[in-house]
């Protein structure tokens, strides 16, 4: 993961970014760091978690000493998560651009939002969401990049969503 490196983000603060061309489907690096575990959300970890990656409904991996801790959110990403822990390309991606993936895809705390997404691309959203937020188009449109954990979660709220 040497060629990827930290630089001022036009989405927000500090983005990671490759200083090479990265090929459509190529493994750009794994994420490390502690799984957390946490069953009840409190407004005190929504502090300490910001840049958390989720791997389950209970379940993030901190990762204050991963590169992908500055990985920032878009609507239009060009990265994604393939299981728990590797991040894909999911388009060609030019040297010295910035890497970005969609948080909704591997979030499930029903409390956890960002009010204000800027992310500035044409298919913006505008406000970031757990996966259970996701209408059902955008979950079809993006249903291979989500990890299969995430997929199960939509599915269960949608359901439990349409039967009321």
């Amino acid at each position: 993961m040497d060629h990827l490196y930290l630089k001022t983000s036009k989405i927000n603060g500090t983005g990671l970014h490759t200083s090479k061309k990265i090929a459509r489907g190529s493994r750009i690096g794994n994420i490390v760091g502690e799984v957390i575990i946490v069953k009840k959300w409190t407004p005190y970890l929504s502090k300490i978690s910001p840049n958390w990656i989720g791997i389950g409904r209970y379940s993030w991996i901190n990762t204050k000493n991963s590169p992908f801790k500055f990985i920032n959110h878009s609507c239009e990403p060009n990265t994604y998560i393939l299981g728990k822990r590797t991040f894909i390309a999911l388009k060609p991606i030019q040297a010295g651009e910035e890497l970005t993936m969609d948080y909704s895809f591997t979030e499930a705390d029903k409390g956890w939002e960002i009010s204000k997404c800027g992310c500035g691309s044409k298919q913006c959203r505008k406000k970031i969401g757990p996966i259970t937020t996701l209408d059902l188009q955008t979950f079809k449109k993006n249903e291979s990049l989500i990890p299969e954990n995430f997929k199960r979660i939509f599915r269960v709220d949608y359901i439990k969503s349409t039967a009321s």
